[in-house]
Parts: C-alpha cells; sequence; structure tokens
C-alpha cells in the first residue's frame, strides 16, 4: 500500500507533467488569442486538479 506522502509526491508530479502538457498543447494553437485562452485554462485545470488533490488527501488517514 502506498503512503500519503508517496501518493501526495505522485500526484505533484502528475499534475505539473499535465500542466506542461497543456501549456506545449496551447501553443501550439495558431491564433494568438486563443493561445492566451489556452493558457488561462491550462492554469485553472492545474488549479482545480491541485486542489481536488488536496482536499482528497486530507481526507486520507
Amino acid at each position: 500500500m502506498m503512503t500519503k506522502k508517496n501518493l501526495e509526491i505522485i500526484s505533484s508530479i502528475g499534475s505539473v507533467i499535465l500542466l506542461i502538457i497543456m501549456f506545449a498543447l496551447s501553443h501550439m494553437m495558431r491564433n494568438s488569442i486563443n493561445q492566451e485562452y489556452g493558457f488561462i485554462v491550462s492554469l485553472v485545470v492545474f488549479i482545480l486538479v491541485m486542489s481536488v488533490i488536496g482536499l482528497k488527501l486530507n481526507e486520507m488517514n
């Protein structure tokens, strides 16, 4: 069984990788306005994912 610390480390690394992938996809958009919205959406998704992970880890024993 994984400990809470291991889950926290893995989820943090996964979230950062997700953010990098979303930034790369946003950067590939041709229209600059779409790129800006893509970066904003990427940050919002990253914040939401980290918040949910933090809340779930807080509920663990």
